[in-house]
């Protein structure tokens, strides 16, 4: 309630103030949403958004991505893979640390051996598993050796966590100071005579929760927000933000509900299928009114290239009426059987758009005799929201989310699928077994899809160099700049 009271106040004190028009290039300033802001801190395994933008601006990678989200330079300069896929070879720029030091490939491929070894340990693991090792070849070339082809592998060296720091330095393409609850950041610039200083332009970059976020664009305090998901969209209507500053970037992803704990309900797959074919998910996405954002029912999107085709889930088959129709038929036969079912606790992120969200789920799981109950995820449930974007474009992350390490109900199975598949030679059998692993899961009902991810940012009139792009991501390093 003092939130709401608080982000109304600040509505109404921005509403009088007006609307600050223009934008100066030369001093940006970006707003990250994130639901109870933590400190910088580009060691924080996962990151945090604001420390991930941070990352990524002042510790390059050998690659990083550009302003539409395309694999660029970034260490290197250029590169190759060998014929049979099992080798990438790197050339590295004439670049310096950001305290002066020369980088030089030894110390690039110690530095990475041991950030692969550390990433390792968590969501990565299993792709970083096909990775032999990272050896120098000359001062300024580094050879990536493979067990098996990693098609995607730029892809995951382009991502902010493989950002490299020296001895706490980065080597840019921007160099970032504190500067109260702030960070500002200025590019480095090299002129002809290869002597390094530091760009007159900057970035200030502050991270805040949604609604005081909001609340300073309209006051005129930011020209960029960036981090936006679907449980804070609804703030940008309350606050009369026109539709011109509103971006939307259409990501690929996992968004939907994850069954967390089995119990005697959850733990029968048909069960599990009958609130997959109850979610009315034409009706619940029409609620926010979002073109961007579009229902799907399978694992893997259907429109990965690579992704081997396969039959939808069986429960997608039927019309949205007799869906439900059978769904509610499955619910009253478990009951008369097992007696009356426990309210089904779904853990969902704070924020009217959650709200929303509840509302149109609670309506249609009531529709088949399922109550429903909203809570957070610190709290007991049954069912939770996933809502991640895919940081490659192989229908593998998707199985590896889904897979045993992070799910409860899983297919061990269907693990191993993948794992044989990560270590084929042949790009055909690599396909065709990720495509049975995907109708393994999808056979489980364990994860029940819902939507592709939904990311937005509010940009300025004015502001150059942000682009939507199909990952979601807009580095700061771009901003204030013409591409052209």
């Amino acid at each position: 309630m003092i939130r709401s009271l608080s982000f109304l106040l600040l509505l109404l004190s921005a509403t009088l103030a007006g609307c600050s028009e223009g934008v100066d290039n030369e001093r940006v300033r970006v707003d990250v949403i994130e639901d109870r802001p933590r400190p910088f801190n580009v060691s924080a395994t996962p990151l945090p958004i604001a420390s991930a933008y941070l990352r990524a601006a002042t510790a390059q990678g050998l690659v990083t991505f550009d302003e539409k989200g395309r694999v660029a330079p970034g260490l290197a300069n250029r590169w190759i893979v060998t014929e049979d896929g099992l080798s990438y070879i790197f050339r590295l720029n004439k670049t310096r640390w950001n305290d002066g030091r020369t980088l030089e490939a030894k110390e690039v491929a110690r530095l990475l051996t041991t950030r692969i070894r550390e990433l390792g340990k968590g969501r990565f693991g299993s792709e970083l598993g096909v990775i032999d090792r990272v050896v120098p070849m000359t001062g300024k070339v580094v050879e990536i050796r493979l067990k098996a082809p990693m098609p995607y592998l730029l892809e995951l060296l382009a991502l902010p966590e493989f950002g490299l720091l020296s001895k706490g330095a980065g080597s840019g393409p921007m160099q970032a100071r504190k500067f109260g609850q702030a960070m500002q950041l200025r590019r480095n610039e090299t002129n002809a005579e290869g002597v390094q200083s530091l760009s007159k332009s900057m970035v200030t970059m502050r991270r805040g929760e949604a609604s005081l976020v909001v609340a300073r664009y309209m006051l005129g305090e930011s020209d960029l927000i960036e981090g936006g998901r679907f449980e804070s969209f609804p703030l940008l209507e309350a606050a009369k933000i026109r539709a011109a500053e509103i971006q939307f970037d259409a990501v690929p992803g996992l968004f939907g509900l994850q069954v967390v704990q089995g119990g005697p309900f959850l733990s029968d797959k048909a069960n599990r299928a009958a609130i997959a074919m109850a979610i009315d998910r034409p009706k619940l996405l029409t609620a926010f009114d979002i073109v961007a954002w579009r229902e799907t029912v399978t694992l893997v999107p259907e429109s990965l290239p690579n992704r081997d085709e396969i039959a939808r889930p069986d429960w997608a088959a039927p019309s949205m009426d007799q869906r439900q129709s059978m769904a509610a038929a499955t619910v009253a036969q478990w009951k008369s059987a097992n007696g009356e079912l426990r309210p089904l606790r779904v853990a969902l992120p704070r924020g009217y758009g959650s709200r929303i969200f509840f509302a149109r789920l609670r309506s249609d799981l009531a529709s088949i005799g399922i109550n429903l109950e909203r809570v957070t995820a610190d709290r007991p449930h049954d069912l939770m929201l996933i809502d991640r974007t895919a940081e490659q474009s192989s229908p593998a992350w998707y199985l590896d989310q889904l897979s045993c390490k992070f799910a409860t109900i899983c297919s061990t199975r269907a693990d191993e699928i993948v794992a044989e598949a990560r270590l084929t030679n042949d790009i055909a059998m690599r396909a065709k077994l990720l495509g049975e692993a995907e109708a393994e899961l999808q056979d489980i009902v364990a994860f029940i899809p819902i939507a592709n991810p939904l990311r937005w940012s509010v940009v300025r009139p004015g502001l150059l160099g942000h682009f939507a792009n199909g990952r979601g991501w807009h580095l700061l390093q771009y901003l204030g700049r013409d591409p052209t």
